[in-house]
């Protein structure tokens, strides 16, 4: 945790360096901070803050590949004579275990379009979806265990 709080102000010390106030310095800066933090790794300490940092940019760009695929299916559907969709409700088995994985599972799935988090079952094991295309309830389960899932676990766990 130390080391994001000195990225953030690294990224402040260069917005102040270069004069400059906008969100496009700011995240040059902290770009900058990260590489210098992770070559010279200051006081020593073995941290997951490079290896986590990493796993949130792969999930951030997973997330906006699923974002332009969902949008491009559900816009294909809507101006096409045929519907195409089979919509389901669909129980995802869940390896997340916390409510912060849990909840950032739901709303994921919730913003991709075609999919909705209706419930979370009492004992926590599955996640209640509605799928717009659901030919297959096990490959969508598949797919959302393998994508997101596994990449919010990848960032929430040590």
């Amino acid at each position: 945790m130390i080391y994001f709080f000195l990225n953030l102000f690294l990224a402040m010390a260069w917005m102040l360096l270069n004069g400059q106030y906008s969100s496009i310095d700011f995240m040059v800066g902290f770009f900058i901070g990260y590489f210098t933090l992770k070559l010279c790794q200051p006081f020593g300490l073995k941290t997951s803050y490079f290896k986590k940092f990493k796993a949130f940019i792969l999930l951030f760009l997973y997330f906006c590949y699923e974002m332009i695929v969902s949008v491009a299916r559900v816009v294909w559907d809507v101006i096409t004579p045929t519907h195409l969709s089979q919509p389901d409700i669909v129980y995802v088995p869940l390896d997340a275990e916390t409510d912060l994985e849990i909840t950032l599972l739901a709303n994921m799935v919730s913003l991709t379009p075609g999919s909705l988090s209706l419930d979370v079952t009492p004992d926590k094991k599955f996640l209640v979806l509605h799928v717009m295309f659901a030919p297959d309830h096990e490959a969508v389960a598949q797919d959302i265990k393998q994508g997101l899932e596994a990449r919010i676990l990848e960032i929430t766990r040590e």
